[in-house]
């Protein structure tokens, strides 16, 4: 597993290494001006803010907003100085680094549908952003459609999926599993997988299965909605949907759980390599084309070792089968066997999942199984599901805690140890909303409850330091058993090193719990206001309202890169995919990088940056779905 993704962004770090001439290279270049907008738009109600983009030699004090079609200014503003981040720097061409300063641009009174420019400064001092829409239903219309043309784009097919009907099976030599269908998992990745960083126990992620559950719950929300403009888009997204529930199907063992996958190794990814994919494997960074790019964590056989627990993709297959039950029959397999396949692997997991962790549930299991009982309940009504969402996400509510000056984080498993993660950081959040709406009254106000206190913490966090993107912030732990602290960004010293990488699939995941958990909380208007700000503020960070002013959708805003294999191109974007996004400095925990191309690290580790993943897009079509 590589984990990798790709990137939209103009790769203006790699090219002004190469190419930039010498006078392009002094000590104190000129004052430059970057206008950092949502390159596809806003809502017409949304607070609506771009960030301008300096250095301490700049003093813009004014902006314009101008109608792209008739080129009328439709307004005046004065720029709100925003400060500095500590440690976010530009690098200059001259591999040197220079600090950013920043200011705000608040259009929130414009509301009238069109496309704009925003413009700052004159002269030579002239910058301006991109074209942008203002727009009802801005990112629904301009975006879920490239979106899921990307997963079903990301399909196995020809001679893998072909080698995917006939796969070996570990757990019972001399016998093969079908296993055809699913998504390739990344760019460098044609792997299938259910569940990935398993060896950790607190960073599972599940691919597959996570997919599965966004399209269809999209489709659920989209539906809901009856607005015809939706109607060929819920057909596809119903269509991609049970394409993944068929392949759940497939992976499931009989009357038990789901194998974890197939593994694509191999430096020419020949489909007669494929084999299922082993839990325990630790991804490494890879020296050399050449080299194996992982290891075995824990090589030693387990039990049920070739079988995925709650947390690491199983709970979330149960949801995904559960909710595939209710919806239209258009899949391989008809609505009774989605349901019986959930049925039946959550029955086996509710009796095996510890013996499968080697140990008690974490806050990964709750949330997990909150979602599959929960699902599992609204497509049967059955009474014992209920009673377990009960038991879970009671289990789940008891793991908000307060230590020290963090009051209401998410406690992983016991001890003070935070929930941090670099895909579902919103998923507990999702869960309990999820939980919520099939909750009798007294559990409901309970659940609802918690989400306010998570919410709170997450707005607090975020703000804690000066944050002019609004971008969401965390609270970690550095190393197995090191300090805990806030951060933006994922650290390099977990037990997942050397694996590090961007986060769009968690702050996509953040949005989308604020975006659920908005409208239960209207009559608070403040905190309903701070919740849809907070939302925005991650997707307009993905959508090139960042410090490179990086579109990370490709096929929407600047365009996209390449995203780069040592010296190859041969892993290149697809319109509709979402990369892995800004990291951390390279060598500063509190710094910042993004897309510094194999020229500058002379390292494979542009996958960091510029990989595609199908988890980014799975949260962020499923966010942009939800109303606001």
């Amino acid at each position: 597993m590589r984990f990798h993704t790709l990137c939209c962004l103009a790769a203006a770090s790699l090219f002004l290494v190469v190419a930039a001439p010498p006078r392009a290279r002094a000590a104190n270049p000129a004052p430059m001006l970057r206008v950092l907008v949502n390159q596809v738009g806003y809502a017409p109600a949304a607070r609506k803010v771009a960030i301008v983009e300096g250095n301490p030699g700049d003093h813009p004090t004014r902006f314009i907003l101008i109608n792209a079609a008739t080129g009328a200014v439709v307004l005046r503003g004065r720029l709100q100085p925003a400060g500095q981040v500590n440690d976010w720097r530009q690098r200059l061409p001259s591999g040197r680094h220079r600090p950013w300063l920043f200011w705000r641009a608040d259009f929130s009174a414009v509301r009238q549908s069109g496309h704009y420019i925003l413009r700052v400064g004159h002269g030579r001092h002239l910058a301006q952003s991109c074209p942008f829409a203002i727009q009802h239903d801005v990112l629904a219309r301009n975006t879920i459609s490239n979106v899921i043309y990307y997963f079903k784009g990301q399909r196995a097919s020809g001679v893998f999926n072909r080698a995917d009907g006939h796969i070996p099976d570990p757990a019972h030599p001399g016998h093969f599993l079908n296993l055809r269908g699913g998504w390739y998992d990344a760019t460098g990745d044609y792997g299938i997988h259910l569940s990935e960083l398993g060896f950790t126990n607190v960073f599972d992620v599940q691919p597959v299965p996570l997919t599965t559950w966004s399209l269809l719950a999209t489709y659920r929300v989209l539906a809901a909605r009856h607005d015809p403009n939706f109607t060929q888009y819920e057909r596809r997204l119903l269509d991609e949907g049970l394409f993944g529930a068929d392949f759940l199907v497939r992976a499931q063992r009989p009357a038990e759980s789901f194998v974890p996958g197939i593994s694509a190794p191999g430096v020419h990814k020949w489909a007669r390599d494929r084999r299922m994919d082993n839990p325990d494997y630790r991804p490494s960074i890879k020296t050399k084309p050449t080299s194996a790019g992982g290891v075995l964590a824990h090589p030693a056989p387990l039990p049920y070792q070739y079988q995925i627990s709650f947390r690491a993709g199983g709970g979330m297959a149960v949801a995904a089968l559960a909710l595939a039950s209710t919806m239209p029959p258009d899949g391989h397999f008809s609505p009774a066997r989605y349901r019986q396949a959930a049925e039946s692997a959550f029955h086996f997991l509710q009796t095996h999942n510890r013996a499968m962790n080697g140990g008690p549930p974490n806050l990964l299991d709750d949330y997990s199984a909150l979602l599959a009982s929960t699902e599992l309940y609204r497509a049967t009504h059955q009474a014992a599901y209920l009673a377990a969402a009960n038991h879970w996400a009671g289990a789940m509510m008891a793991r908000l805690i307060t230590r020290g000056p963090y009051r209401n984080y998410w406690q992983v498993a016991s001890g003070p140890r935070p929930f941090f993660h670099p895909v579902d950081a919103g998923l507990p959040v999702v869960s309990l909303l999820q939980y919520a709406a099939i909750a009798r009254p007294a559990n409901r106000r309970r659940a609802l409850a918690a989400v306010r206190r998570s919410l709170q913490f997450e707005l607090w966090v975020t703000h804690q330091v000066n944050n002019p993107f609004g971008y969401a912030r965390q609270l970690v732990q550095m190393g197995p058993h090191g300090k805990i602290r806030t951060a933006f960004f994922f650290p390099h010293d977990t037990v997942t090193a050397p694996w590090w990488q961007g986060e769009n699939a968690r702050i996509a995941s953040l949005a989308a719990a604020a975006r659920l958990a908005a409208p239960y909380f209207r009559q608070d208007r403040k905190f309903h206001a701070a919740l849809e700000r907070y939302a925005w503020d991650q997707l307009d960070w993905i959508l090139g309202r960042n410090p490179y002013g990086a579109c990370m959708l490709n096929g929407s805003g600047r365009g996209s890169a390449p995203y780069m294999f040592f010296r190859s191109w041969q892993y290149t974007s697809a319109p509709g995919s979402i990369v892995n996004g800004i990291t951390a400095g390279m060598h500063s925990e509190d710094g910042i990088a993004y897309n510094l191309g194999y020229v500058i690290t002379g390292k494979d580790t542009d996958w960091r940056w510029t990989e595609q993943w199908l988890p980014h897009a799975a949260w962020y079509l499923y966010a942009a779905s939800l109303p606001h």
